[in-house]
């Protein structure tokens, strides 16, 4: 594995961190009047992005995000709202309440704070309480200017059908969904791949290695996500549980990651995985013993920097023994010991945890996951310069239900591999050990 996994750590740091740097400040004097406006806190507003699957960092500026919100909601532009809708402010107030988003006691204009808020919602409990009939298809299809015949030929090329939908609000936001797809033809493909830095002949060997093939895609956002999915580490071996990667989420959630000092750190830490990744070594008797302290102090850095520590253990028939990173990163052999990984916050919460068994000491697994966190940099740049697509609709159970955003696993998957720097150091000693008996 040589020192792939440091450097390829450096370079993913390198490609995700700058994705935030055009963020709107909150000092921002446009945003401080849209606060202003809206008789809410910057934190308030935090709390309301929070709750409606958004964060503050995802808007460039604040005209992006008056086009996202509207307006501030005020009792005027309520009643043009319940106006143009047709409907009276006790009927609203009771579909409210009735689908969980308000209290009896509250008033609208305190729990929707801006007017394309509420009147999404509105339009949403609507269209979810029509049918699809005859009469109600038309009027959909007079309103998208398509034919029905275009639009079962829409859902044909995603492998649906006019009969998986039972309302025009479901029917709405998958035509919009695909309708906002970029369509995968020879143009399209080029300039995605030109903008990953991938040759076709290594997209379809991706694809190839993957048992799939570009015949499987019809616009360049699904292909985009299946390449980064591909690309990131795949870390099921180690038996890493959807709950430990939940855990891990809303952790990294939890920081705040656009703090001044929390950018120079990170900064600072990738130059020096950037210099580790200099070092020419195969085996740690290689180095100096500053250079693995070095490796050691990085690394315990960067979790620090995360709010992160990590334990180590030897485990054998019940037994389990402590280990320090120094001793790790220096053994020559486990003595028939698993190797026990814990990974906590630093208020001292269990995130998640993995062992490193024999079988594993003699497999490939570490090797295969070096090579992934070496791609997981070309993972983060395809992020950042293709447009992603939007969670793709749900169909609904429920009229009025909020269809949840969803989030990339990619900081989770690639923090995650943080914990293999000490451990693939150790397997890298070990392996090499064992195959000079």
């Amino acid at each position: 594995m040589k020192n792939i996994v440091p450097f390829a750590l450096a370079a993913s740091i390198a490609t995700v961190w700058p994705a935030s740097a055009f963020a709107i400040e909150r000092n921002d004097p446009a945003l401080e009047q849209y606060l202003n406006e809206a008789g809410i806190t910057v934190e308030e507003l935090e709390n309301y992005l929070d709750y409606e699957g958004y964060s503050l960092d995802e808007f460039d500026s604040v005209d992006e995000m008056r086009r996202e919100f509207g307006e501030p909601l005020t009792e005027e532009n309520l009643a043009q709202l319940l106006a143009k809708h047709g409907l009276t402010e006790q009927q609203l107030r009771q579909m409210l309440i009735d689908n969980g988003e308000m209290e009896e006691s509250q008033a609208i204009t305190d729990v929707f704070l801006f007017y394309n808020d509420l009147e999404e919602y509105i339009e949403l409990f609507k269209d979810y309480s029509v049918p699809i009939t005859d009469e109600t298809l038309a009027a959909f299809l007079n309103e998208r200017g398509m034919t029905k015949e275009e639009l079962i030929a829409l859902l044909d090329r995603h492998g649906e059908s006019l009969a998986d939908y039972h309302s025009i609000g479901e029917l709405k936001d998958i035509v919009d969904y695909y309708r906002n797809l970029t369509p995968l033809t020879e143009e399209t493909l080029n300039k995605f791949l030109q903008e990953i830095g991938m040759t076709k002949t290594q997209l379809e060997k991706l694809l190839s290695k993957n048992g799939d093939s570009l015949d499987n895609y019809a616009t360049v956002e699904e292909l985009s996500e299946t390449v980064i999915d591909y690309l990131l580490p795949d870390l099921d071996e180690l038996g890493l549980t959807d709950a430990e990667l939940e855990k891990l989420y809303n952790h990294f959630e939890s920081l705040n990651m656009e703090d001044p000092q929390f950018a120079e750190k990170m900064e600072e830490i990738g130059q020096r995985l950037e210099a580790i990744g200099a070092y020419d070594f195969t085996s740690v008797t290689e180095l100096s013993p500053t250079q693995i302290a070095e490796i050691a102090n990085v690394w315990t850095d960067l979790l620090s920097t995360f709010q992160l520590e990590a334990k180590f253990y030897l485990t054998k028939g019940g037994e389990k023994k402590p280990l320090s990173l120094s001793t790790l990163l220096t053994m020559e052999s486990a003595n028939g010991y698993d190797l026990l990984v814990e990974i906590y916050s630093t208020d001292g919460e269990l995130l998640a945890d993995f062992v490193v068994t024999e079988e594993m000491f003699a497999s490939d697994i570490f090797d295969e996951i070096g090579e992934d966190l070496q791609q997981s940099g070309q993972a983060a740049k395809i992020e950042k310069v293709v447009k992603p697509a939007p969670p793709k609709p749900l169909k609904r159970t429920e009229a009025g239900a909020k269809l949840p955003k969803t989030a990339s696993p990619y900081a989770a998957y690639m923090l995650f591999g943080l914990t293999l720097i000490g451990a693939g150091a150790f397997l890298v000693r070990f392996r090499q050990g064992a195959e000079a008996k």
